[in-house]
């Protein structure tokens, strides 16, 4: 009896994983998607937004950077920006833009060029480029050497999975190095952190981990598009014009020169923004709440902080989804045998609740200890084991019973 049981629950495992297996060549296909408007909302949405948009604290305010807008100034304009920031002594100034071809206004570009010739610690705006689509970066996208050839190039890309402009451009994270025909390439907000602390930067990149999960802080004033406090200062382009900051705001710290509208609180602005986890409408995203110098900010207070996210490894998930399975497969088994007539609803109210333990236990332990447990292939394992156990035992085994057998034969007589 014994040895039967425990059979009977071995082969319902394989049974099911060959099933799944199944489903998800016949899914791979989208032929379902038609039929999925609720998953096509919530595809781009993981549990732990609620943490960063609804749980956590208030942040501490960043102290050792500043964001400053270029709004729409010519490069003349931006030229003198460079020249009153650069004179109050920042420790880095990076530049999150790309100048590609020269302009008619020629004295504007060797303005401009002046000026970052006479920045001492300059990060300059690259993109990597993969000229044959084959996965692996060819090229990097420079601004025009003959005049904005200073400085230390770092690449700008996020990890958004936008194939186009009006695809969402969702970021979670960010790739830390990359390789260019072999030569390295560090990410902008590592190479500014670099000028920074390089002893944090050097244990960041021991790490070993060649993406890292963004832990947000926060945004700059942004009109209620997140709930969360601003975080990082932020300098509208005339105020630079005007001198209206005090230098000591500027004085051995960071600054991310980069676009955030024509001016700051520009709602209107689309260019360079990104939803990311602080988005309050964390399902069904409407408006894309963060540009992509605050990004670079977040990464950059993250690796200044050492706060970092760590996160379960594939493995491990595949594991635990399968340790669950099969501990449901026998709980599964033992009311099918002992209560047939409650099996449905035993196995219901426990699928239930194992499924909204470990969607909570996911939660907490993120907000907690900035831990990702992937629950997803758990809480799918959950989901299916019931009404799967039940085709199991309900098709599977009586097709190899006598009894199972017999009563198709006499079905077919009728």
């Amino acid at each position: 009896m014994h040895k039967k049981f425990w059979l009977e629950t071995i082969y319902g495992l394989f049974f099911i994983l060959a099933l799944a297996f199944l489903v998800t060549r016949v899914t791979a296909f989208n032929i379902f998607d038609v039929f999925d408007p609720i998953g096509a909302v919530f595809e781009d949405m993981e549990s732990t937004d609620i943490v960063f948009s609804q749980l956590r604290e208030d942040p501490i305010a960043e102290e050792d950077l500043v964001i400053v807008n270029i709004g729409d100034l010519p490069r003349a304009g931006i030229a003198d920006m460079v020249n009153i920031i650069n004179a109050a002594e920042p420790k880095v100034i990076g530049m999150d833009m790309i100048f590609r071809y020269p302009k008619e206004d020629t004295l504007g570009d060797l303005r401009l060029s002046d000026a970052f010739s006479r920045v001492e610690n300059l990060v300059m705006y690259s993109k990597l480029v993969d000229i044959d689509d084959d996965g692996e970066f060819d090229s990097l996208e420079v601004s025009y050497p003959p005049y904005f050839n200073y400085g230390e190039t770092a690449f700008t890309n996020f990890i958004s999975g936008a194939a186009t402009q009006d695809d969402l451009k969702m970021c979670r994270e960010f790739a830390v190095r990359e390789y260019v025909n072999g030569e390295p390439e560090l990410a902008f907000s590592v190479k500014m952190a670099q000028y920074m602390d390089p002893e944090k930067v050097e244990r960041f990149l021991a790490r070993g981990n060649d993406v890292e999960d963004i832990n947000y802080r926060g945004n700059i004033f942004d009109y209620g598009d997140t709930a969360y406090p601003i975080s990082y200062f932020a300098l509208d382009w005339y105020q630079v014009l005007d001198m209206e900051f005090a230098p000591e705001l500027i004085k051995d710290k960071a600054v991310i020169f980069c676009y955030l509208g024509s001016e700051l609180g520009d709602r209107k602005a689309l260019d360079d923004k990104y939803f990311t986890p602080l988005n309050k409408n964390y399902v069904g995203k409407t408006h894309p709440d963060m540009f992509g110098g605050v990004v670079h900010a977040n990464a950059f207070s993250m690796i200044m902080s050492e706060n970092y996210i760590d996160e379960m490894g594939q493995n491990y998930a595949y594991l635990m989804a399968l340790i669950l399975l099969y501990l449901n497969i026998v709980l599964f088994t033992v009311i099918y045998k002992v209560v047939p007539r409650w099996y449905d609803g035993l196995t219901k109210l426990t699928q239930l609740v194992e499924a909204a333990t470990l969607f909570t236990l996911n939660i907490v332990i993120f907000n907690y200890f900035n831990y990702k447990i992937d629950v997803t292939l758990s809480i799918v394992a959950v989901l299916i084991v019931g009404d799967a156990l039940e085709v199991f035992f309900g098709v599977f085994v009586n097709l190899f019973t006598k009894e199972g057998r017999k009563e198709l034969r006499e079905l077919k007589k009728l």
